[in-house]
């Protein structure tokens, strides 16, 4: 694999609620580059499990964005978990039993707790080559995080339907500031156009 197909991304995190204390604070430039949401689960094992990964041009935008429009006041055309206690306790049986619902009428309170516990994790993306776009970064991540964390259901953590995925290979290498997100995502992932991530 050429070296030039490699992208190395560093990755920082901070509390999801930390902008909500925070109201007239206008959300900081975090540069343009990739996201992950990671909750801090409460079964015995004290697991970190990434579910949701995103890209934007201004990540600080979008991490104010999810705070007040996913978790702070949650439209009723948002899929969200339909019990907070299950999902804290293991989100990813709560993704692939499929658990979310629309309009749901405690939206705000199951909403609040789960943004109690959530990392807000983000990497810029360096020297994107000319033939791979921030969707093909966010494509791999995506798939990586489903297989790695066994979530088998599409359409829960950003995953758009009819996403194109990437034409050529790539190789992300992730580099973790904080100890507890290792578990999060492969050190190391290798993607070839036919869809293989390993």
């Amino acid at each position: 694999m050429n070296d030039s197909t490699v992208y190395d991304l560093h990755w920082k995190s901070i509390p999801m609620r930390a902008i909500h204390n925070h109201r007239d604070w206008y959300y900081p430039y975090l540069g343009s580059g990739v996201y992950m949401l990671v909750v801090a689960t409460t079964d015995n094992n004290n697991r970190y499990v990434g579910f949701y990964v995103g890209k934007s041009n201004d990540i600080g935008r979008r991490w104010y964005e999810h705070v007040f429009h996913w978790f702070v006041c949650p439209n009723e055309k948002y899929w969200i978990p339909e019990n907070a206690d299950n999902f804290l306790n293991d989100p990813v049986a709560v993704i692939n039993d499929a658990q979310f619902r629309q309009g749901l009428p405690k939206r705000k309170e199951i909403q609040a707790r789960i943004l109690g516990q959530t990392w807000f994790c983000f990497a810029e993306v360096p020297g994107l080559q000319p033939w791979h776009r921030f969707e093909d970064v966010e494509y791999v991540l995506q798939e990586a995080l489903k297989e790695h964390a066994g979530i088998w259901e599409d359409g829960y953590i950003g995953d758009a339907p009819n996403r194109a995925r990437p034409t050529t290979k790539l190789k992300i290498r992730n580099h973790f500031r904080r100890g507890f997100l290792c578990s999060t995502l492969p050190g190391q992932i290798c993607f070839d156009p036919d869809g293989n991530v390993r």
